[in-house]
Protein backbone atom coordinates (compact mmCIF):
# COMPACT_ATOMS: atom_id res chain seq x y z
CA UNK A 1 0.00 0.00 0.00
CA UNK A 2 2.78 2.24 0.82
CA UNK A 3 4.52 1.56 -2.76
CA UNK A 4 1.47 2.07 -4.19
CA UNK A 5 0.56 5.27 -2.39
CA UNK A 6 4.64 6.75 -3.33
CA UNK A 7 4.10 5.86 -7.01
CA UNK A 8 0.30 7.73 -7.18
CA UNK A 9 2.32 10.77 -5.48
CA UNK A 10 5.42 11.07 -7.52
CA UNK A 11 2.86 10.91 -10.77
CA UNK A 12 0.95 13.68 -9.47
CA UNK A 13 3.32 15.69 -8.14
CA UNK A 14 2.07 15.80 -4.57
CA UNK A 15 3.31 14.39 -1.50
CA UNK A 16 2.68 10.97 -0.22
CA UNK A 17 0.86 12.13 3.28
CA UNK A 18 -1.79 14.03 0.71
CA UNK A 19 -2.32 10.62 -1.57
CA UNK A 20 -2.50 9.12 2.46
CA UNK A 21 -5.16 11.52 3.28
CA UNK A 22 -7.40 11.34 0.32
CA UNK A 23 -7.40 8.11 0.70
CA UNK A 24 -8.88 8.24 4.05
CA UNK A 25 -11.03 10.83 3.37
CA UNK A 26 -9.54 13.20 5.36
CA UNK A 27 -10.08 17.22 4.88
CA UNK A 28 -7.75 19.81 3.66
CA UNK A 29 -7.14 18.69 -0.03
CA UNK A 30 -8.92 20.50 -2.74
CA UNK A 31 -11.25 18.77 -5.07
CA UNK A 32 -9.23 18.75 -7.71
CA UNK A 33 -6.46 17.19 -6.02
CA UNK A 34 -8.69 14.34 -4.23
CA UNK A 35 -10.42 13.76 -7.78
CA UNK A 36 -6.92 13.15 -9.38
CA UNK A 37 -5.65 11.12 -6.57
CA UNK A 38 -8.79 8.77 -6.27
CA UNK A 39 -9.06 8.33 -10.25
CA UNK A 40 -5.22 7.33 -9.93
CA UNK A 41 -5.74 5.13 -7.63
CA UNK A 42 -8.79 2.95 -9.20
CA UNK A 43 -6.70 3.14 -12.35
CA UNK A 44 -3.56 1.57 -10.93
CA UNK A 45 -6.32 -1.31 -9.17
CA UNK A 46 -6.94 0.07 -5.77
CA UNK A 47 -10.10 -0.83 -4.61
CA UNK A 48 -11.73 2.22 -2.95
CA UNK A 49 -14.91 2.59 -1.18
CA UNK A 50 -17.82 4.72 -3.70
CA UNK A 51 -16.91 8.32 -3.91
CA UNK A 52 -18.37 10.58 -1.56
CA UNK A 53 -21.02 12.69 -2.17
CA UNK A 54 -20.34 16.47 -2.86
CA UNK A 55 -21.99 19.67 -1.45
CA UNK A 56 -21.25 22.73 -2.97
CA UNK A 57 -18.13 21.85 -4.05
CA UNK A 58 -17.16 20.09 -0.40
CA UNK A 59 -16.31 16.66 0.05
CA UNK A 60 -18.92 14.82 2.77
CA UNK A 61 -17.49 12.93 4.98
CA UNK A 62 -19.81 10.01 6.42
CA UNK A 63 -19.08 11.46 10.13
CA UNK A 64 -20.40 12.93 12.66
CA UNK A 65 -18.87 16.32 14.55
CA UNK A 66 -19.69 16.21 18.69
CA UNK A 67 -19.30 19.37 20.42
CA UNK A 68 -19.38 19.67 23.91
CA UNK A 69 -17.31 19.87 27.32
CA UNK A 70 -15.85 16.55 27.77
CA UNK A 71 -15.43 17.53 31.64
CA UNK A 72 -17.43 16.43 34.60
CA UNK A 73 -17.92 13.43 36.04
CA UNK A 74 -15.25 10.15 34.93
CA UNK A 75 -17.21 8.19 32.63
CA UNK A 76 -20.14 10.24 31.99
CA UNK A 77 -19.27 11.42 28.52
CA UNK A 78 -17.23 8.35 27.40
CA UNK A 79 -20.59 6.20 27.85
CA UNK A 80 -22.08 9.11 25.54
CA UNK A 81 -19.55 8.91 23.14
CA UNK A 82 -19.84 4.78 22.98
CA UNK A 83 -23.59 5.38 22.53
CA UNK A 84 -23.01 7.60 20.05
CA UNK A 85 -20.34 5.40 18.23
CA UNK A 86 -22.57 2.76 18.34
CA UNK A 87 -25.79 4.47 16.59
CA UNK A 88 -23.01 6.12 13.89
CA UNK A 89 -21.43 2.32 13.30
CA UNK A 90 -25.87 1.52 12.62
CA UNK A 91 -25.48 4.78 9.89
CA UNK A 92 -22.33 3.59 8.70
CA UNK A 93 -20.53 6.49 9.67
CA UNK A 94 -18.30 7.44 12.61
CA UNK A 95 -17.79 10.17 15.11
CA UNK A 96 -15.33 12.85 15.52
CA UNK A 97 -15.08 15.49 18.77
CA UNK A 98 -14.45 19.33 18.96
CA UNK A 99 -14.46 21.40 21.28
CA UNK A 100 -17.61 23.70 22.22
CA UNK A 101 -16.64 26.93 19.32
CA UNK A 102 -16.76 29.75 20.23
CA UNK A 103 -18.11 32.35 17.95
CA UNK A 104 -18.60 30.42 15.09
CA UNK A 105 -18.58 26.27 13.76
CA UNK A 106 -15.71 24.37 13.27
CA UNK A 107 -14.46 24.03 10.08
CA UNK A 108 -15.37 20.69 9.11
CA UNK A 109 -18.95 22.24 9.83
CA UNK A 110 -19.03 24.96 8.11
CA UNK A 111 -18.16 23.50 5.21
CA UNK A 112 -20.21 20.81 5.42
CA UNK A 113 -17.75 18.58 5.02
CA UNK A 114 -19.74 15.93 8.04
CA UNK A 115 -23.33 14.67 7.89
CA UNK A 116 -24.14 15.99 10.86
CA UNK A 117 -23.64 17.52 14.01
CA UNK A 118 -24.31 16.55 17.74
CA UNK A 119 -24.23 19.21 20.29
CA UNK A 120 -23.51 18.37 24.39
CA UNK A 121 -25.76 20.93 25.80
CA UNK A 122 -26.62 20.70 29.55
CA UNK A 123 -26.78 24.09 30.35
CA UNK A 124 -28.06 27.35 29.58
CA UNK A 125 -25.45 28.55 27.50
CA UNK A 126 -26.25 30.69 24.66
CA UNK A 127 -26.55 29.43 20.84
CA UNK A 128 -24.29 29.63 18.39
CA UNK A 129 -23.97 32.55 16.23
CA UNK A 130 -25.80 32.93 13.17
CA UNK A 131 -25.47 31.91 10.20
CA UNK A 132 -27.36 28.77 12.03
CA UNK A 133 -25.74 25.72 11.67
CA UNK A 134 -25.12 24.57 7.72
CA UNK A 135 -25.66 20.50 8.32
CA UNK A 136 -28.21 19.18 10.48
CA UNK A 137 -27.76 18.74 14.30
CA UNK A 138 -29.10 17.59 17.73
CA UNK A 139 -28.74 18.84 20.92
CA UNK A 140 -28.16 16.43 23.81
CA UNK A 141 -30.15 17.38 27.13
CA UNK A 142 -30.96 20.84 26.15
CA UNK A 143 -31.42 23.26 23.61
CA UNK A 144 -32.98 26.02 21.88
CA UNK A 145 -36.56 25.92 20.90
CA UNK A 146 -36.69 25.18 17.64
CA UNK A 147 -34.00 22.98 17.43
CA UNK A 148 -33.97 18.43 17.34
CA UNK A 149 -33.51 17.33 21.50
CA UNK A 150 -32.16 14.12 23.00
CA UNK A 151 -32.88 14.16 26.49
CA UNK A 152 -34.18 12.59 29.60
CA UNK A 153 -37.05 12.86 31.64
CA UNK A 154 -35.84 14.92 34.25
CA UNK A 155 -39.10 16.08 35.64
CA UNK A 156 -39.84 12.01 36.50
CA UNK A 157 -36.56 11.63 37.72
CA UNK A 158 -36.69 14.29 40.23
CA UNK A 159 -40.53 12.64 41.52
CA UNK A 160 -39.16 9.47 41.73
CA UNK A 161 -36.75 10.48 44.11
CA UNK A 162 -38.82 12.88 46.14
CA UNK A 163 -41.85 9.68 46.47
CA UNK A 164 -38.62 8.01 47.58
CA UNK A 165 -37.29 10.10 50.64
CA UNK A 166 -41.07 10.73 51.52
CA UNK A 167 -41.47 7.01 51.79
CA UNK A 168 -38.40 7.41 54.12
CA UNK A 169 -39.78 9.76 56.16
CA UNK A 170 -38.13 12.91 54.87
CA UNK A 171 -40.46 15.76 55.08
CA UNK A 172 -37.72 18.53 54.72
CA UNK A 173 -35.42 17.82 51.72
CA UNK A 174 -32.83 20.49 50.33
CA UNK A 175 -31.80 20.69 46.98
CA UNK A 176 -28.28 21.93 45.78
CA UNK A 177 -27.73 22.47 42.19
CA UNK A 178 -26.75 25.25 39.27
CA UNK A 179 -28.66 27.38 37.43
CA UNK A 180 -30.24 25.87 34.55
CA UNK A 181 -32.91 24.72 33.22
CA UNK A 182 -32.44 20.74 33.94
CA UNK A 183 -31.56 21.58 37.41
CA UNK A 184 -35.34 23.49 37.67
CA UNK A 185 -36.98 20.36 36.17
CA UNK A 186 -35.26 17.77 38.53
CA UNK A 187 -36.22 20.63 41.78
CA UNK A 188 -40.02 20.77 40.44
CA UNK A 189 -39.82 17.08 40.45
CA UNK A 190 -38.63 16.67 43.18
CA UNK A 191 -40.76 18.86 45.13
CA UNK A 192 -43.75 17.00 43.38
CA UNK A 193 -43.01 13.83 44.33
CA UNK A 194 -42.47 14.84 48.02
CA UNK A 195 -46.08 16.50 48.18
CA UNK A 196 -47.08 13.14 47.93
CA UNK A 197 -46.16 12.20 51.12
CA UNK A 198 -46.59 15.84 52.90
CA UNK A 199 -43.30 16.65 52.47
CA UNK A 200 -41.32 19.74 50.58
CA UNK A 201 -38.23 21.54 49.38
CA UNK A 202 -38.50 25.05 50.75
CA UNK A 203 -36.84 27.61 49.12
CA UNK A 204 -34.70 28.85 52.04
CA UNK A 205 -33.17 24.89 51.58
CA UNK A 206 -32.38 25.52 47.80
CA UNK A 207 -29.21 26.82 46.99
CA UNK A 208 -28.83 27.03 42.95
CA UNK A 209 -25.74 29.17 41.33
CA UNK A 210 -24.77 30.04 37.58
CA UNK A 211 -21.78 27.90 36.60
CA UNK A 212 -20.88 24.83 38.85
CA UNK A 213 -24.07 25.40 41.15
CA UNK A 214 -23.32 21.97 43.04
CA UNK A 215 -19.31 21.36 42.80
CA UNK A 216 -17.38 22.48 45.78
CA UNK A 217 -17.40 23.55 49.14
CA UNK A 218 -19.44 26.76 48.62
CA UNK A 219 -23.17 25.73 47.86
CA UNK A 220 -22.84 23.20 50.83
CA UNK A 221 -20.92 25.20 53.39
CA UNK A 222 -23.93 27.91 52.62
CA UNK A 223 -27.01 25.15 53.12
CA UNK A 224 -25.18 24.47 56.58
CA UNK A 225 -24.86 28.05 57.84
CA UNK A 226 -22.39 27.13 59.72
CA UNK A 227 -24.11 24.82 61.79
CA UNK A 228 -22.75 21.04 62.07
CA UNK A 229 -25.11 19.78 64.93
CA UNK A 230 -27.26 16.93 63.45
CA UNK A 231 -29.82 17.53 65.71
CA UNK A 232 -29.93 20.76 64.60
CA UNK A 233 -29.47 20.65 60.68
CA UNK A 234 -32.51 17.58 61.05
CA UNK A 235 -34.85 20.38 62.36
CA UNK A 236 -34.40 22.26 58.82
CA UNK A 237 -33.90 19.53 56.39
CA UNK A 238 -33.43 15.90 56.94
CA UNK A 239 -31.52 15.02 53.81
CA UNK A 240 -30.01 17.02 50.55
CA UNK A 241 -30.26 16.28 46.65
CA UNK A 242 -28.22 16.93 44.48
CA UNK A 243 -28.63 17.87 40.77
CA UNK A 244 -26.09 15.16 39.67
CA UNK A 245 -24.21 12.42 40.89
CA UNK A 246 -20.83 14.23 40.64
CA UNK A 247 -22.07 16.79 42.71
CA UNK A 248 -23.51 14.38 45.36
CA UNK A 249 -19.78 12.48 45.64
CA UNK A 250 -18.72 16.42 46.37
CA UNK A 251 -21.03 17.16 48.57
CA UNK A 252 -20.76 13.88 50.95
CA UNK A 253 -17.15 14.54 50.87
CA UNK A 254 -17.41 17.90 52.53
CA UNK A 255 -20.09 16.97 54.84
CA UNK A 256 -17.73 14.21 56.23
CA UNK A 257 -14.88 16.79 56.05
CA UNK A 258 -17.42 19.01 58.40
CA UNK A 259 -17.65 15.71 61.00
CA UNK A 260 -21.82 15.22 58.89
CA UNK A 261 -21.97 11.11 58.24
CA UNK A 262 -23.89 10.24 55.14
CA UNK A 263 -26.38 8.47 56.03
CA UNK A 264 -26.70 8.80 60.07
CA UNK A 265 -26.62 12.45 60.22
CA UNK A 266 -27.97 13.41 57.00
CA UNK A 267 -29.03 11.23 54.11
CA UNK A 268 -27.67 12.33 49.76
CA UNK A 269 -29.61 11.36 47.03
CA UNK A 270 -27.88 12.43 43.21
CA UNK A 271 -29.29 12.51 39.72
CA UNK A 272 -27.48 10.32 36.58
CA UNK A 273 -25.99 7.31 37.84
CA UNK A 274 -22.46 7.84 37.10
CA UNK A 275 -20.85 7.81 40.90
CA UNK A 276 -23.37 5.62 41.97
CA UNK A 277 -21.40 2.79 42.52
CA UNK A 278 -17.98 4.90 42.93
CA UNK A 279 -18.75 6.58 46.31
CA UNK A 280 -15.95 4.94 48.61
CA UNK A 281 -18.13 1.63 48.90
CA UNK A 282 -21.09 2.97 49.68
CA UNK A 283 -24.00 2.33 46.45
CA UNK A 284 -25.39 5.81 46.08
CA UNK A 285 -29.28 6.67 45.66
CA UNK A 286 -29.81 7.98 42.44
CA UNK A 287 -32.03 8.12 39.81
CA UNK A 288 -30.08 6.45 36.39
CA UNK A 289 -29.77 8.26 32.90
CA UNK A 290 -29.28 5.50 29.82
CA UNK A 291 -26.30 7.50 28.79
CA UNK A 292 -25.24 4.82 25.91
CA UNK A 293 -28.76 4.64 24.80
CA UNK A 294 -29.01 8.62 24.66
CA UNK A 295 -25.61 9.22 22.72
CA UNK A 296 -27.09 6.18 20.53
CA UNK A 297 -30.72 7.99 19.84
CA UNK A 298 -28.39 11.53 18.96
CA UNK A 299 -26.45 9.59 16.73
CA UNK A 300 -29.56 7.72 14.60
CA UNK A 301 -31.93 10.99 14.84
CA UNK A 302 -29.53 13.25 12.96
CA UNK A 303 -29.99 10.37 9.95
CA UNK A 304 -33.23 10.76 10.64
CA UNK A 305 -33.21 14.30 9.95
CA UNK A 306 -31.30 13.79 7.05
CA UNK A 307 -34.23 11.55 5.43
CA UNK A 308 -36.68 14.25 6.70
CA UNK A 309 -35.18 17.35 6.29
CA UNK A 310 -39.03 19.35 6.60
CA UNK A 311 -40.32 17.21 9.45
CA UNK A 312 -41.30 19.27 12.61
CA UNK A 313 -38.66 19.67 14.97
CA UNK A 314 -38.72 16.96 17.58
CA UNK A 315 -37.52 16.21 21.24
CA UNK A 316 -37.10 12.65 22.23
CA UNK A 317 -37.64 12.29 25.83
CA UNK A 318 -35.97 8.95 27.44
CA UNK A 319 -37.15 7.43 30.74
CA UNK A 320 -35.00 7.35 33.69
CA UNK A 321 -34.83 4.88 36.58
CA UNK A 322 -35.00 5.07 40.26
CA UNK A 323 -31.37 3.07 42.13
CA UNK A 324 -32.83 3.63 45.85
CA UNK A 325 -28.91 2.87 47.38
CA UNK A 326 -26.97 2.97 50.60
CA UNK A 327 -26.86 6.92 50.98
CA UNK A 328 -30.77 7.60 51.93
CA UNK A 329 -32.29 5.84 55.12
CA UNK A 330 -35.38 6.25 57.29
CA UNK A 331 -35.33 9.49 59.23
CA UNK A 332 -35.91 7.51 62.34
CA UNK A 333 -32.97 5.52 62.02
CA UNK A 334 -31.03 9.15 61.32
CA UNK A 335 -29.35 9.77 65.07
Amino acid sequence: MAVLQRTIAEKLGVSQMTVSRALRGESGISQETRTNILDTAREAGLALPPSPKLVNDTTLLHALCVMGDSGGAEGFFSRLRDGMSRGARECASEIMSCPEPLGAWPAVVARKQVDGAVLLRGDNRAPLPEPTCPVPQVYLFDGPEHADVVTVDNFDGGVQLGVHLGEMDHRRVAFVGPETNLARERLAGLRTGLERSGGECPVDVVRMRPGCGGQGSGPVDSLLGGETRPEALRERFTAIMFYNDFFAVHGIKRLNEVGLRVPEDISVAGFDGVGAANNGGQQLCTCAIPLEELGAEATRFVYWRIEHPNAVRRRLVLEVALVPGDTVIRVADQG
